[in-house]
């Protein structure tokens, strides 16, 4: 393959809502700077006119944090609504055109905000908000864009905007939210991007069982202004090929099963993408290597400025080295540029009594497929097969250790393939019989 996928991956984490009493809080939380929370003085700093007793550089970083452009925030529905009438439109996205005259392709990494005690900012609360949002978006349009994953670690504060380091230590979300992307709307991912850009070992090991590429490393030459607080990529490869991570140690390369591809921001002031770091994916390429070219940003930002800038760095670099590049899917993009084979995923399943016996008709990715449980009560688990044999057979039982078979409403399973073709299969349990339904994706 001779041209490089370049993939755009959104955030999508709908409305976003920041108060002046926020705003300088944060302030105060990254700078160390008391500023009296005032309409006047958040123009100052808009206009870059307040006096800030700091260093040059660090007023350098303050602009770049707190500018028109971070803080237009899109505060509800109706103004993420008219940012992607745009958006959402042949017309805008053929002004973006890859080097095979193809349009620009947007893969939405959909969180959900969900079980929290508080939300100051306003966000969209409930399962499937967003993902919803999103699905009817690209059917209505017949724009060909993809839909992921993006999940929020839950912060001890239990407050929408704040972020845990922990995916399962203060809450069973992550859980909550997968099995009811299964059962509610027959979907799993392939491709996950972290909040906040973490990942810690329980991520890492989670990511290991279940999904196969995981846009997250964040490392570069920019200094990180909360080093030691959230995500850690300071030691990753700041090279654009991805890496199969260390067991240990996510930001070492190693014999782990999964992806992990370089990801860095648009319209943010940290890791963001620049002219210097599109030329090295670029060149890299022109070399042969197997490199994939991602950036972020999020939907709750003017987003529309993003596209002219990348773009116009995309279509220096591509003449500069003489290399074609191509906007992907953020699946296909490893599909293609590995080499890994795009077939469908299926299993073949058997009741007998209060046991389901299931075999795959080829390795999966990980030891076992993501279970899901619904009981007639509308309560939703996540459980352990028994193994039988890694990767191809499981069993399940029903009985007073897990959910009488009575009592099932719902029983569902997901898994990937290391290429990322993933099968669901959904069983709804009536009047004593299993009804199965499979779905690929």
């Amino acid at each position: 393959m001779k041209h490089l996928n370049v993939v755009h991956l959104v955030d999508a984490e709908g409305p976003l809502h920041e108060s002046l009493d926020i705003t300088f809080k944060r302030i105060n939380e990254i700078f160390g700077l008391k500023i009296k929370p005032t309409k006047k003085n958040l123009s100052k700093i808009l206009d870059k006119s307040l006096n800030l007793k700091i260093s040059k550089s660090k007023k350098t970083d303050f602009y770049q944090t707190f500018n028109k452009n971070l803080l237009s925030l899109k505060k509800n529905w109706k103004e993420i609504n008219d940012e992607n009438k745009k958006i959402f439109t042949k017309n805008f996205r053929k002004l973006f055109l890859d080097s095979f005259g193809k349009s620009w392709t947007i893969n939405w990494n959909c969180v959900d905000h969900v079980n929290y005690i508080k939300n100051p900012q306003g966000r969209a609360l409930g399962y499937h908000k967003i993902f919803d949002y999103y699905k009817k978006k690209i059917s209505s349009s017949k724009i060909k864009d993809s839909l992921y994953f993006h999940f929020h670690p839950i912060s001890l504060s239990n407050y929408a905007n704040a972020s845990g380091n922990h995916y399962f230590a203060n809450s069973d979300n992550l859980f909550q939210i997968l099995s009811r992307r299964i059962i509610e709307r027959n979907w799993f991912p392939s491709v996950f991007r972290p909040g906040f850009h973490i990942e810690n070992p329980d991520s890492n090991w989670f990511l290991e069982q279940f999904i196969p590429f995981d846009y997250a490393n964040q490392s570069c030459d920019q200094i990180n202004l909360n080093y030691g607080r959230f995500e850690n990529w300071l030691d990753a490869p700041k090279d654009w090929e991805p890496y199969h991570p260390s067991h240990d140690d996510y930001k070492k390369k190693g014999n782990s099963r999964r992806w992990i591809a370089r990801i860095l921001n648009v319209g943010s002031r940290l890791a963001v993408i620049n002219q210097k770091e599109i030329n090295k994916a670029f060149e890299q390429k022109k070399l042969g290597k197997k490199v994939i070219l991602s950036f972020t940003n999020h939907d709750f930002r003017n987003m529309s400025e993003d596209f002219d800038h990348v773009y116009k760095m995309l279509k220096e670099s591509s003449k500069k080295y003489n290399v074609k590049f191509k906007f992907s899917d953020a699946k296909e993009a490893f599909q293609e540029t590995f080499d890994l084979k795009k077939t469908k995923l299926k299993f073949n399943i058997k009741f007998i009594k209060n046991k389901v016996f299931i075999n795959s008709n080829k390795k999966i990715f990980g030891p076992q497929p993501y279970l899901s449980i619904k009981t007639k009560k509308n309560k939703f688990f996540h459980e352990n097969f028994f193994i039988k044999k890694p990767f191809s057979q499981w069993v399940y039982t029903f009985d007073r250790n897990s959910v009488p078979i009575e009592d099932l409403d719902t029983f569902a399973f997901a898994a990937n393939d290391s290429a990322g073709n993933t099968g669901i299969v959904k069983i709804k349990y009536r009047n004593h019989k299993p009804y199965i339904d499979q779905f690929s994706i």
